[in-house]
């Protein structure tokens, strides 16, 4: 397995669109299922607006995972980042999603100057909050009843690492 980390690109829309719209992929993100190739375009635009950062993973030149950093915009909070992350089901469990996020976290503290990384992740989630505990992030509180998913509500867990 070769893995390529590399920047989004507007052309990568189409790749959003089909890993976003896998049910084991959309039901752990607080995004509505199956956005279209469309929104993702817009949604694209949005984050080049705001500064947000872009990761894809690649295997073959196929798309395999994403993570997005989403710059805080207030000037007091800007020393924090924050970040989504995606793998393809298919691809789990092959380390991509690790890679993903150490990519980012050299990105965002050696080349941003960021001194916290935070992140949300369903309660039970817990492949995803194992990875995030043996990266060193730490549980900072639950948010209850925060996320619709399934026609239920779920916690979410707040989770950080400081540099």
């Amino acid at each position: 397995m070769d893995l390529h980390i590399r920047g989004r690109e507007p052309g990568d829309a189409a790749a959003y669109q089909c890993l976003y719209s896998h049910p084991d992929v959309y039901r752990w993100t607080t995004q509505l299922p199956c956005p279209s190739i469309a929104t993702w375009q817009k949604k694209f635009e949005k984050m080049d607006e705001l500064g947000y950062i872009g990761f894809v993973a690649e295997i073959d030149g196929a798309m395999v995972g994403e993570l997005t950093l989403f710059v805080e915009q207030r000037p007091r909070t800007r020393h924090s980042i924050s970040f989504g992350i995606s793998v393809d089901p298919a691809f789990g469990g092959r380390g991509i999603g690790e890679k993903l996020i150490r990519n980012a976290m050299d990105y965002a503290f050696n080349w941003l100057g960021i001194m916290r990384i935070e992140l949300e992740v369903f309660h039970d989630n817990e492949r995803a909050l194992r990875l995030y505990q043996k990266l060193g992030f730490e549980r900072e509180g639950v948010k209850r009843k925060a996320c619709l998913r399934d026609g239920e509500y779920h916690d979410i867990v707040q989770m950080a690492i400081l540099r």
